[in-house]
């Protein structure tokens, strides 16, 4: 009865004891994790979170700017030519159209009549003067003033290309008329024979220019001018430039 009792009561016992260690165990595992958790690194902070927030840079103020010149002897972008025709070669022509084949008659027109010195048609020749075109007039005194004479359709392109020059060499240079109107049948080439004789110098329709002072050099250039100026057939003769113009015959206004 006694033994039974014993038993009975360190079962009891047992039973009680087992629940308190396992509540210690418990707690100390408890404990331990507590440990683990203040013992552990505190958790790293992003750089991006630690770099102060920049602040949006200021508006610079615009300053005046002033447009820059070019320095003293510095080469400045030249003008666009006035006449962009090329130099015309010695013997080479051109017509008004820009041919370089075209000959004279088919571009000014064939001459009709030699314009005799005191006719009609004579009378209606135009004598231009200009201070700025310099007149060879190498003729005889009596026939001088045949260089300055020429047909009415030859004065507009005259007075044009004398602007050209003045303009293509700032006014250093004249253009000079050496030959216009002709009584005398020298020109292309002179003959004997009045009936062989052929030239738009007969009628006032021809001139032949040079520049003053003389430069023979330039003369291509000259050409080329007084193709921009409007006359109807240009050539370069080496020695000077010949040009020539259309124009109603003044032998045919005068009925001569």
């Amino acid at each position: 009865m006694r033994a039974s009792t014993i038993t009975t009561v360190t079962s009891r016992s047992t039973l009680r004891v087992s629940p308190l260690y396992f509540v210690l165990f418990v707690l100390a595992l408890a404990t331990l994790a507590c440990v683990r958790l203040d013992l552990s690194p505190p958790s790293a902070v992003p750089v991006s979170a630690l770099s102060p927030t920049p602040s949006p840079p200021a508006t610079p103020t615009p300053r005046p700017t002033n447009t820059p010149r070019p320095a003293a002897g510095a080469l400045a972008i030249p003008a666009p030519s006035i006449c962009p025709l090329p130099d015309l070669q010695s013997g080479q022509f051109i017509s008004a159209r820009g041919s370089y084949t075209q000959t004279e008659p088919l571009a000014s027109g064939r001459m009709t009549c030699r314009i005799k010195r005191g006719s009609c048609a004579y009378r209606q020749l135009v004598g231009l003067v200009d201070p700025t075109i310099t007149f060879k007039q190498e003729e005889p005194p009596r026939y001088a003033i045949e260089d300055g004479l020429m047909h009415p359709a030859m004065v507009r392109p005259l007075a044009r290309l004398n602007e050209l020059v003045q303009t293509e060499w700032d006014g250093a240079v004249q253009l000079r008329v050496t030959d216009a109107y002709d009584s005398l049948l020298e020109h292309d080439p002179p003959q004997t024979d009045e009936r062989l004789t052929y030239s738009l110098h007969y009628e006032g329709r021809a001139i032949d220019l040079t520049l003053w002072p003389i430069d023979r050099s330039q003369y291509g250039r000259l050409c080329a001018l007084a193709h921009c100026a409007g006359f109807d057939w240009v050539l370069h003769e080496g020695t000077h430039c010949h040009a020539s113009v259309k124009g109603t015959s003044l032998c045919q206004q005068c009925r001569e």
